[in-house]
């Protein structure tokens, strides 16, 4: 029975920590978390460093809300497209679909290709910088200037 109770927190230790064993998983873990919900500043900076860290870290509170309520997003897909990868250091570039939503009801679809570079620190994948290369949205509705 306690060699039992060991695996199973093994198992459970290893899951929550899963996501950072490679560059490819704490990218996808970290973007997925992120559609359809609302994130605190302290679980962004769990898994960023360098610009990108030092940018969330100075931004105001109102400006951070923005950036983390993703509540009317949802994911349709998620690609990584390459890699390039050092020991410590990789580039990855993926895809990202989504569907945005305006009082419960469709109104965009966006599809938007970035390079994540991501810094391998203390044996933990976090994310250093993110590039935009390509944004196209498709709006689902006619566009009011006037809202």
């Amino acid at each position: 029975m306690r060699n039992f109770a060991l695996l199973l927190m093994a198992l459970v230790a290893g899951a929550c920590f899963q996501d950072n064993l490679s560059p490819e998983a704490a990218l996808k873990s970290f973007v997925e978390s992120r559609i359809g919900t609302v994130v605190t500043r302290d679980f962004v900076l769990e898994r960023v460093t360098g610009k990108m860290r030092q940018s969330l870290e100075n931004i105001s509170e109102e400006e951070f809300g923005k950036f983390a309520d993703l509540r009317d997003v949802k994911k349709e897909s998620f690609k990584i497209l390459s890699s390039s990868c050092q020991l410590k250091t990789c580039f990855l570039t993926y895809s990202i679909s989504y569907l945005t939503t305006k009082k419960e009801k469709a109104a965009f679809t966006s599809e938007v290709k970035k390079i994540a570079e991501l810094v391998n620190e203390d044996g933990k994948w976090l994310i250093a910088d993110v590039s935009n290369i390509k944004t196209y949205h498709d709006s689902l509705e006619p566009i009011n200037p006037l809202e």
